[in-house]
Formats: C-alpha cells, sequence, structure tokens
C-alpha cells in the first residue's frame, strides 16, 4: 500500500534531477483523509450524533502518444493545451474507520483513454474520443462504471465533450447518465484562466431522474502556480447536495508538482423519521469534508 513518506521521498528525487520540459509519462500519488458527520437535532430522544473517518491512497501513470510540449501555457494544463492523447491507469485503496464495529475498505481500478485526432488538411482534426472504464469494491459489492464521449475542440483552446456513463451494480439496478462539458482556457500574459462547466442527468429506474451541474476554474499566478476553486450541484427529487472544493497546485519545478485540496459535500437535511420512527420528530444534518495531498512526476 502506498505511505504518506512515499511524497516526501518523492520531493527529494524530483528536486536531484535537471528539469525537463516536454514528458511522455505522467506517475501521480495522493493521500485523502476524510470525515463523515451526522447529527440528529431535536428528536424525542433529544440530539445525538457522531462521525466515520476515512483514508485513501492512490496510484495512477499516463501515457502520452506524442511527447507533450509544454511551452504554450501552464504545466498544469499542458496535455490540454498541446491537445494531447493519453491512456491512463490508477489504483485506489480506501478504508473506513467505524465506531462500534469493524473497519471496511474497498478498492478501486480505473482506464480511460483520450484520443485527439490531429494533422494538416485532416477533416476529423479537432474530434475528441474518450474511453473509460471503472471497477469499484466497496466492501463485498461490485460496481462497474462504463463511459464513453465524444467532442471536439472549438477553439485552439476549447473543448466541449458528451459524454455516456452506465453505472451497474452486482444484484442492483443500473444507471445511465449523459453530461455536457465544456472546458476553455483564457491566457495573460503571465499566466491564465482556465473555466469549466457541466451539467447531466441520470436515468435510474423507478425512481426520479438526478441533475446535476457544475462550475469551476483554475487561476495561474504564472505557469507553475495555481489556484482552483469548484462547486457542484445535484437535484434528486428536490433533495439537494451541494459539493465545494478549493485547491492549490504547485510545479515546484518543470517535471514535479504538489497539490493540496480540500472539499466539502453538504446535502439538505431529512426528516429524523426517515431514518428511525422512533424518534418521533427531528431532523438529520449530515456533512463530509476532505483533505487530500498528492504529488505528480513528469518524465
Amino acid at each position: 500500500m502506498f505511505k504518506k513518506t512515499a511524497l516526501v521521498a518523492g520531493i527529494g528525487l524530483a528536486l536531484s534531477i535537471s528539469a525537463q520540459a516536454d514528458y511522455r509519462w505522467e506517475l501521480d500519488a495522493g493521500y485523502a483523509r476524510g470525515s463523515y458527520d451526522y447529527d440528529f437535532r431535536n428528536t424525542n430522544q433529544g440530539n445525538s450524533g457522531d462521525s466515520t473517518d476515512s483514508d485513501i491512497y492512490n496510484l495512477g501513470a499516463t501515457y502520452f502518444l506524442e511527447t507533450v510540449d509544454t511551452s504554450k501555457g501552464p504545466l498544469g494544463e499542458a496535455a490540454f493545451l498541446d491537445h494531447a492523447s493519453s491512456i491512463s491507469l490508477d489504483f485506489a485503496d480506501g478504508e473506513l474507520d467505524l465506531s462500534g464495529g469493524d473497519d471496511a475498505d474497498g478498492q478501486t481500478y480505473s482506464i480511460d483513454m483520450r484520443y485527439v485526432a490531429e494533422g494538416p488538411g485532416w477533416k476529423l482534426s479537432g474530434v475528441i474520443v474518450d474511453l473509460g472504464f471503472e471497477r469499484a469494491e466497496p466492501g463485498d459489492r461490485e460496481v462497474d462504471t462504463t463511459s464513453a464521449g465524444l467532442g471536439y475542440y472549438l477553439t485552439q483552446n476549447t473543448t466541449a465533450v458528451v459524454s455516456y456513463e452506465n453505472v451497474s451494480v452486482n444484484n442492483g439496478p443500473e444507471a445511465d447518465r449523459w453530461a455536457l462539458d465544456v472546458d476553455h482556457f483564457f491566457a495573460f500574459n503571465h499566466g491564465g484562466l482556465m473555466v469549466r462547466a457541466n451539467g447531466g442527468k441520470t436515468v435510474v429506474s423507478d425512481v426520479d431522474d438526478p441533475t446535476t451541474w457544475g462550475l469551476g476554474g483554475t487561476w495561474y499566478l504564472n505557469n507553475n502556480l495555481g489556484f482552483g476553486l469548484g462547486y457542484q450541484s445535484e437535484d434528486f427529487n428536490g433533495f439537494e447536495t451541494d459539493t465545494y472544493g478549493v485547491n492549490i497546485e504547485w510545479f515546484i519545478t518543470e517535471n514535479f508538482a504538489v497539490d493540496l485540496s480540500y472539499s466539502d459535500v453538504s446535502p439538505d437535511d431529512i426528516d429524523a423519521t426517515t431514518v428511525d420512527p422512533a424518534l418521533g420528530r427531528g431532523k438529520l444534518e449530515t456533512s463530509y469534508d476532505e483533505i487530500g495531498i498528492s504529488a505528480l512526476y513528469r518524465f
């Protein structure tokens, strides 16, 4: 299992190697600590609550079909600005610290591919094809997500991608999701601004279909340092979940970066009696907070 000390060792390794701007490979590793809190308020049994902590470790590798040119803008957006094609593999291992019971763990494996058609005079130049597969194994369950997307570089710095996902749970229901993602990079004299917008609809049998939308952006002070902010909303039959996120990305050298992130997930309060009728009245408040650190190395 990946250890946090590997991040420290990676920093020393990266700083000892001479900088190499353009790259063909990208390796990343990270750790995230989360806390799920729930509180029952104003019930017939008074107020009560508890929390569950999570630890998630991840490793990933990306191979680019051609060398990525990093001279077109911020290093964090190099692949996007260079219209790069790639294949990525990722693995994550997580554990839940359950109060009053045995801990639970799970693993996630994924493979993703992006192909960007490029070539002088080629009519399909700028077309984007995305393919992906993910297997999540939380406890004894198996959740498979298959995805495909088709898009286009509307300008050199603008993409629009329509995607489809199918989520299948063993011995459980299936869900289908359609989404539209639009990304655009505004170039400044120093750095720039990357903005992202998305919206989607999930189709689940015999229930109201959830709707999601989100906005985000990363402001780059220069080619090495960026500050990100994001918001995501999901509406399921009037029950809304809001997710806020911030991050700082710093390329210490042209081929080594670290990222510090924080996210907060805040669902609407619900009637406590829907969880336990014996509570008589009151509401259930829930939230999830996560802080993470990751490192990335290119060569």
